[in-house]
């Protein structure tokens, strides 16, 4: 059984990007927020790129804008706008592989069109997510359960862990890693709405279902970015963050975990 071992590079540095997303969730309006998608978005589209070998200039300055402005279409304007944004940015990319047809295109349309998507349209909900009622502290919240969830997984599954989760996709995942993790951030939660007031317009029912949904789709994010990983053949999508790796490392989490919030805390926001 391999014991925790503490990590001072990874824990310093995840407090300092934990840091920096909380600074930016409190003291930028939504638009200044904007930037803060944007980057996330730009260097998760480099870093799927990367992790596939087609890190040059050529190939990833596309689908990066069109995903920046995907994003932005989808948190300001009108679902009609977002949707010709959305077809004009795929017609794009179709139209770049044509006219520039390699024989790694094949690898670069899929790769186009998955950046567009992922990066482009998941991460955005972070902006939608603020637009909502309270919607710095249900970000802040987001951010806690999945932070909660990979925090306590990890050192859970390296004290605990028997029984691997998916052996041939993470290695190192365990079933008592994801069973720790899960109830950790479900408590963590919850503590957090007893001391937040704006989350009392929540029930203990509904609070519980929008935790749980949210914290089983980042365990899935997870596993998305390691599956790519794996397809790649990389350990880590890059090397921004010390003890983490790349953003996509830090963030995958979150990427398919936002989406779900959104939704759910929106359905509850109308009763």
């Amino acid at each position: 059984m391999e014991k925790p071992i503490f990590d001072s590079k990874r824990f310093i540095f995840g407090i300092i990007f934990g840091i920096i997303i909380i600074l930016s969730i409190f003291l930028f309006n939504i638009y200044e927020f904007f930037f803060v998608f944007a980057a996330l978005a730009s260097l998760s589209v480099y870093e799927i790129f990367s992790i596939f070998d087609l890190n040059e200039y050529k190939y990833f300055i596309l689908p990066e804008i069109l995903s920046i402005l995907t994003g932005f279409s989808f948190a300001f304007l009108k679902s009609e706008a977002f949707i010709f944004v959305f077809f004009l940015s795929a017609f794009l990319i179709l139209l770049k592989n044509v006219l520039f047809f390699k024989a790694d295109s094949g690898k670069g349309i899929f790769l186009d069109i998955f950046s567009l998507v992922y990066a482009g349209f998941f991460i955005s909900f972070l902006l939608k997510i603020m637009e909502l009622s309270g919607g710095r502290y249900l970000l802040l919240l987001l951010f806690i359960l999945v932070w909660a969830s990979d925090i306590f997984a990890y050192y859970g599954g390296r004290h605990f862990g028997r029984h691997k989760l998916f052996l041939s996709l993470s290695p190192k995942k365990t079933v008592e890693g994801a069973v720790i993790g899960f109830f950790s951030a479900m408590l963590i939660g919850l503590i957090f709405r007893i001391f937040i007031y704006d989350y009392k317009i929540f029930t203990l029912v509904s609070f519980t279902v929008l935790s749980s949904v949210t914290v089983i789709a980042g365990m899935v994010g997870d596993l998305t970015e390691s599956l790519i990983k794996r397809a790649g053949e990389k350990k880590d999508s890059g090397y921004l963050i010390p003890g983490h790796g790349g953003i996509l490392d830090r963030i995958d989490s979150m990427v398919l975990a936002a989406p779900f919030f959104y939704y759910i805390a929106a359905y509850y926001l109308k009763f």
